[in-house]
Protein backbone atom coordinates (compact mmCIF):
# COMPACT_ATOMS: atom_id res chain seq x y z
CA UNK A 1 0.00 0.00 0.00
CA UNK A 2 1.52 3.29 -1.09
CA UNK A 3 1.83 6.33 1.43
CA UNK A 4 -0.45 9.51 0.87
CA UNK A 5 2.80 11.12 -0.20
CA UNK A 6 3.61 8.91 -3.12
CA UNK A 7 0.19 8.79 -4.26
CA UNK A 8 0.37 12.89 -4.34
CA UNK A 9 3.94 12.04 -5.84
CA UNK A 10 2.11 10.03 -9.10
CA UNK A 11 -0.89 12.03 -9.07
CA UNK A 12 -1.93 13.71 -12.67
CA UNK A 13 -4.45 16.05 -13.63
CA UNK A 14 -7.74 14.35 -14.95
CA UNK A 15 -7.53 14.47 -18.91
CA UNK A 16 -9.55 12.89 -21.86
CA UNK A 17 -10.39 11.61 -24.98
CA UNK A 18 -12.09 12.98 -28.00
CA UNK A 19 -12.42 11.19 -31.27
CA UNK A 20 -13.95 13.56 -34.18
CA UNK A 21 -13.58 12.26 -37.67
CA UNK A 22 -12.35 15.57 -39.97
CA UNK A 23 -14.01 14.69 -43.33
CA UNK A 24 -18.60 14.67 -42.24
CA UNK A 25 -18.45 15.16 -46.27
CA UNK A 26 -17.58 11.54 -45.94
CA UNK A 27 -21.22 10.56 -43.92
CA UNK A 28 -23.69 12.16 -46.65
CA UNK A 29 -22.24 9.19 -49.13
CA UNK A 30 -21.95 6.27 -46.73
CA UNK A 31 -25.79 7.66 -45.94
CA UNK A 32 -26.47 7.33 -49.45
CA UNK A 33 -25.09 3.79 -50.06
CA UNK A 34 -26.98 2.69 -47.12
CA UNK A 35 -30.28 3.86 -48.37
CA UNK A 36 -28.84 1.74 -51.87
CA UNK A 37 -27.87 -1.10 -50.04
CA UNK A 38 -31.61 -1.17 -48.41
CA UNK A 39 -33.11 -0.84 -51.46
CA UNK A 40 -30.80 -3.77 -53.12
CA UNK A 41 -32.17 -6.24 -50.70
CA UNK A 42 -35.72 -5.19 -51.04
CA UNK A 43 -35.80 -5.94 -54.96
CA UNK A 44 -35.30 -9.42 -55.94
CA UNK A 45 -32.13 -10.29 -58.36
CA UNK A 46 -33.19 -10.41 -61.30
CA UNK A 47 -29.20 -11.61 -62.89
CA UNK A 48 -26.82 -13.83 -62.23
CA UNK A 49 -24.73 -10.73 -61.12
CA UNK A 50 -26.66 -10.61 -58.07
CA UNK A 51 -27.98 -7.35 -56.65
CA UNK A 52 -25.19 -5.12 -56.36
CA UNK A 53 -25.36 -4.99 -52.37
CA UNK A 54 -21.67 -6.92 -52.16
CA UNK A 55 -20.44 -3.82 -54.11
CA UNK A 56 -22.03 -1.78 -52.12
CA UNK A 57 -21.39 -3.17 -49.03
CA UNK A 58 -17.94 -3.31 -49.33
CA UNK A 59 -17.83 0.79 -50.60
CA UNK A 60 -19.22 1.08 -46.93
CA UNK A 61 -16.29 -0.88 -45.53
CA UNK A 62 -13.98 1.65 -47.52
CA UNK A 63 -15.70 4.34 -46.74
CA UNK A 64 -16.46 3.22 -42.74
CA UNK A 65 -12.05 2.54 -43.02
CA UNK A 66 -11.38 6.46 -44.41
CA UNK A 67 -13.31 7.63 -42.25
CA UNK A 68 -11.58 5.81 -38.91
CA UNK A 69 -8.59 6.97 -40.36
CA UNK A 70 -9.74 10.90 -40.76
CA UNK A 71 -10.30 10.64 -36.79
CA UNK A 72 -8.58 12.46 -34.72
CA UNK A 73 -8.39 11.95 -31.32
CA UNK A 74 -7.85 15.40 -29.18
CA UNK A 75 -7.04 14.93 -25.71
CA UNK A 76 -8.02 17.68 -23.15
CA UNK A 77 -6.28 18.32 -19.68
CA UNK A 78 -7.73 20.02 -16.66
CA UNK A 79 -6.07 22.89 -15.45
CA UNK A 80 -4.26 23.17 -11.50
CA UNK A 81 -7.68 25.16 -9.57
CA UNK A 82 -5.31 28.60 -9.57
CA UNK A 83 -5.59 28.91 -13.21
CA UNK A 84 -9.13 27.27 -13.41
CA UNK A 85 -9.95 30.13 -11.73
CA UNK A 86 -7.89 32.78 -13.11
CA UNK A 87 -9.03 31.33 -16.17
CA UNK A 88 -12.51 31.56 -15.25
CA UNK A 89 -12.05 35.20 -14.13
CA UNK A 90 -10.67 36.40 -17.88
CA UNK A 91 -14.24 35.51 -19.00
CA UNK A 92 -16.30 37.94 -16.45
CA UNK A 93 -19.96 37.08 -16.90
CA UNK A 94 -21.95 40.18 -19.23
CA UNK A 95 -23.78 42.45 -17.15
CA UNK A 96 -27.63 43.74 -18.28
CA UNK A 97 -28.67 47.02 -18.53
CA UNK A 98 -29.38 47.15 -15.02
CA UNK A 99 -26.02 45.83 -13.82
CA UNK A 100 -27.25 42.23 -13.23
CA UNK A 101 -25.76 39.00 -14.26
CA UNK A 102 -27.13 38.48 -18.10
CA UNK A 103 -29.46 35.39 -17.89
CA UNK A 104 -26.86 33.75 -20.49
CA UNK A 105 -24.33 33.49 -18.20
CA UNK A 106 -25.95 33.19 -14.77
CA UNK A 107 -25.81 29.58 -14.53
CA UNK A 108 -22.09 29.07 -14.63
CA UNK A 109 -21.11 32.90 -14.31
CA UNK A 110 -19.12 33.32 -17.32
CA UNK A 111 -19.16 34.88 -20.29
CA UNK A 112 -20.86 31.60 -22.24
CA UNK A 113 -19.73 33.41 -25.63
CA UNK A 114 -16.32 34.02 -25.23
CA UNK A 115 -15.71 31.36 -22.42
CA UNK A 116 -16.05 28.11 -24.66
CA UNK A 117 -13.85 28.48 -27.61
CA UNK A 118 -10.89 29.44 -25.00
CA UNK A 119 -11.54 26.58 -22.95
CA UNK A 120 -10.75 24.38 -25.81
CA UNK A 121 -7.98 25.82 -26.93
CA UNK A 122 -6.74 25.94 -23.38
CA UNK A 123 -7.63 22.49 -22.61
CA UNK A 124 -6.47 20.71 -25.71
CA UNK A 125 -2.52 19.36 -25.34
CA UNK A 126 -2.67 17.04 -28.25
CA UNK A 127 -2.67 17.45 -30.94
CA UNK A 128 -0.36 20.43 -30.58
CA UNK A 129 -2.51 23.31 -32.70
CA UNK A 130 -1.32 26.88 -34.37
CA UNK A 131 -3.31 29.53 -34.41
CA UNK A 132 -3.89 28.60 -38.27
CA UNK A 133 -4.73 25.51 -36.90
CA UNK A 134 -7.35 26.72 -34.26
CA UNK A 135 -8.95 29.30 -37.32
CA UNK A 136 -9.35 25.87 -39.48
CA UNK A 137 -11.26 24.15 -36.81
CA UNK A 138 -13.15 26.79 -34.84
CA UNK A 139 -13.22 30.02 -37.16
CA UNK A 140 -15.86 31.12 -39.90
CA UNK A 141 -16.00 28.23 -42.07
CA UNK A 142 -13.96 26.09 -39.70
CA UNK A 143 -14.93 22.67 -40.73
CA UNK A 144 -16.09 21.45 -36.88
CA UNK A 145 -19.69 20.89 -36.44
CA UNK A 146 -22.02 22.28 -33.43
CA UNK A 147 -21.49 19.15 -31.77
CA UNK A 148 -18.09 18.44 -32.24
CA UNK A 149 -17.29 21.64 -30.70
CA UNK A 150 -20.03 20.89 -28.29
CA UNK A 151 -17.71 17.44 -27.15
CA UNK A 152 -14.36 19.31 -27.08
CA UNK A 153 -16.11 21.65 -24.88
CA UNK A 154 -17.40 19.41 -22.58
CA UNK A 155 -14.85 17.21 -22.56
CA UNK A 156 -12.59 20.20 -21.41
CA UNK A 157 -15.89 21.58 -18.95
CA UNK A 158 -15.85 17.99 -17.45
CA UNK A 159 -11.73 17.22 -16.62
CA UNK A 160 -11.95 20.61 -14.99
CA UNK A 161 -15.53 20.52 -12.66
CA UNK A 162 -16.69 16.68 -12.30
CA UNK A 163 -15.53 13.74 -10.24
CA UNK A 164 -12.40 11.67 -10.96
CA UNK A 165 -14.29 8.55 -10.87
CA UNK A 166 -12.96 4.84 -11.20
CA UNK A 167 -14.28 3.82 -14.60
CA UNK A 168 -16.21 0.98 -15.29
CA UNK A 169 -16.46 -0.76 -18.95
CA UNK A 170 -18.97 -3.19 -18.76
CA UNK A 171 -17.34 -4.98 -22.11
CA UNK A 172 -14.33 -5.43 -20.43
CA UNK A 173 -16.19 -6.93 -17.38
CA UNK A 174 -18.25 -9.26 -19.48
CA UNK A 175 -14.82 -10.19 -21.26
CA UNK A 176 -13.27 -11.11 -17.70
CA UNK A 177 -15.69 -12.23 -15.75
CA UNK A 178 -14.81 -15.92 -16.85
CA UNK A 179 -11.19 -15.41 -16.24
CA UNK A 180 -11.67 -14.11 -13.08
CA UNK A 181 -10.19 -16.51 -10.17
CA UNK A 182 -13.03 -17.42 -7.94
Amino acid sequence: MSSIKDRIKAARLPERTVPICLRGDLNAEFEELERQLEEALRIPATSLEGDGSGAIAERMEELRRQMRDETTTFRVRAMPPPRWRAFCAEHPPRKDDEGNIDARDRLLGVNTETFYEALIRVSVIDPVLDDDDWAALLGDGGVLTDRQFSDLAEAAWSVNRREVDVPFSPAASRMTQGSAPE
